[in-house]
């Protein structure tokens, strides 16, 4: 595992796991990310504080722009990244027990089915928007990401300045 200076030591527990820490930098960097909506409620109510992907960006990246898929279709809110960590299934697995999950043991293992690695975004504030918006309305011409899609810095700015 790879530890940065700077930031918050991982707990041993997670020390001593096969899994990579990259920290975050002070430059904004934001992505748009489609979530189903079961897991974007959980988002928001704080029992997700870990989002997970099978593909992440190669750029560092500070804050995530959450897309609920259908039905609800909306952007809902914005969320900081605290950490994140690259990492076989087992590993990840004690990264969901560590920090909120959100989802059962299964569900992960049938997620990064096919896939050696992946990647368990940290999540700290959630920036709820004062109304859900269309993916039209908070960024026109923009089409909903199969995974995620970097944005301006003048379009995160835009539905930052949206939040409560």
């Amino acid at each position: 595992m790879e530890y940065y200076q700077g930031q918050p030591s991982p707990s041993l527990r997670l020390m001593n796991q096969n899994i990579e820490v990259f920290s975050m930098q002070h430059e904004s960097r934001a992505v748009l990310i489609s979530v189903h909506p079961k897991y974007v409620s959980k988002i928001l109510s704080g029992k997700k504080r870990v989002e997970f992907r099978r593909v992440w960006a190669a750029q560092r990246v500070t804050h995530l722009v959450i897309y609920s898929t259908s039905p609800e279709m909306k952007v809902k809110a914005t969320v900081g990244v605290e950490d994140v960590f690259t990492g076989s299934k087992a590993a990840l697995w004690e990264v969901a027990k560590e920090y909120g999950g959100g989802l059962t043991r299964n569900e992960l293992r049938t997620y990064f089915d096919g896939v050696s690695k992946g990647h368990a975004i940290i999540l700290s504030k959630i920036n709820r928007l004062k109304a859900s918006l269309s993916l039209a309305e908070a960024i026109p011409g923009m089409r909903a990401p199969q995974s995620y899609v970097y944005l301006t810095n003048e379009q995160f700015e835009s539905i930052q300045s949206m939040t409560l």
